[in-house]
């Protein structure tokens, strides 16, 4: 009986003993996961991850140094956030914070893993640089609308590197695009009335002026917005025709490091049959290209155009499309 006793307590310090050291290979196991899980992550959002930091941090900028100071009208939640700062003194964080995480929560079912997850970072990001940045103090621009143009640049720029690598610092821009997927509104068209609106609202407890200034901002942030988005993905496509094509092609894979194509043709005029040679190149590799097609067949008929997005190897990633 004693003996029964015993081996039942051996047994259970045995398996007591099993379940913690399965338990650590457990932790170690998925520990060893997660570390490259994290180094797989890295090296393919490192660009995301430093675009929305710096984006997030001169949005944030904006607000508090060249926006709250001169009591601008603001669209968004960020407008919203701006009239309880102009009311009661409170914090932009706050209410941008609570807004954003709210509207993020309700619109998480619409809205892809990555893109929803990359606006959470940038919420949370947000809650914490304004009252960083509210911690200093900022020098004053006597011209109200230097101030206006300045903030929408900054402002701007900040936006424009967020929405490069497809982020948002959420609110009323996850409202509509949970309204398009649902209802198939158009984006632009109910972005534009819900920011008329939250604008108009703010005549409330600024200036005409100010609600007037506010407005100017936000059309110099679209602005520089568009033209920084532009600015990350706009390649040269280059059209070429010319005899000594071979060797071009030549010139493009061994030199530029760079692919081309070439396109069987035919004159229209004399019917002759041509190969045309097609490549697209960062703005840098355009120059030697064209002084190299000088130097080899100074007759080669070449057609330069901007486009504004390549997806592709070498170029932008199917993952961050």
């Amino acid at each position: 009986m004693l003996y029964d006793e015993m081996e039942k307590w051996v047994v259970k310090i045995l398996y007591g003993v099993w379940s913690v050291a399965s338990m650590r290979a457990s932790v170690k196991e998925w520990m060893a996961q997660g570390v490259v899980f994290c180094r797989s992550w890295l090296r393919e959002e490192w660009a995301t991850l430093l675009s929305t930091t710096v984006g997030t941090a001169l949005v944030c900028f904006a607000i508090v140094a060249l926006v709250v100071p001169y009591k601008f009208a603001g669209a968004g939640v960020t407008g919203i956030a701006l009239i309880t700062n102009y009311l009661w003194g409170i914090s932009p964080a706050w209410f941008i914070t609570v807004g954003n995480t709210l509207l993020l929560l309700w619109g998480w079912r619409f809205l892809s893993t990555r893109f929803a997850l990359w606006t959470l970072y940038v919420t949370v990001l947000t809650s914490l640089m304004v009252p960083f940045f509210e911690w200093f103090r900022y020098p004053v621009i006597e011209n109200t609308l230097l101030a206006a143009i300045f903030s929408g640049v900054v402002s701007g720029v900040g936006f424009g590197m967020l929405f490069r690598v497809d982020a948002c610092s959420g609110g009323t821009d996850v409202v509509v695009m949970a309204a398009k997927k649902r209802w198939g509104v158009d984006v632009g068209a109910m972005s534009f009335y819900i920011n008329v609106i939250i604008l108009l609202g703010s005549f409330a407890v600024v200036t005409l002026e100010q609600m007037l200034l506010g407005a100017f901002l936000l059309y110099i942030e679209t602005m520089v917005i568009d033209n920084v988005v532009r600015s990350f993905h706009r390649r040269t496509q280059i059209l070429v025709i010319s005899a000594r094509h071979r060797e071009i092609a030549g010139f493009i894979m061994t030199e530029l490091e760079r692919s081309a194509t070439l396109i069987p043709a035919t004159g229209a005029y004399r019917g002759a049959s041509v190969e045309m040679l097609l490549v697209v190149l960062p703005r840098r590799q355009v120059p030697p290209l064209k002084r190299f097609i000088a130097s080899v067949d100074p007759t080669a008929f070449v057609i330069l155009s901007e486009v504004s997005e390549v997806v592709g190897e070498g170029f932008k990633s199917w993952l961050h499309v």
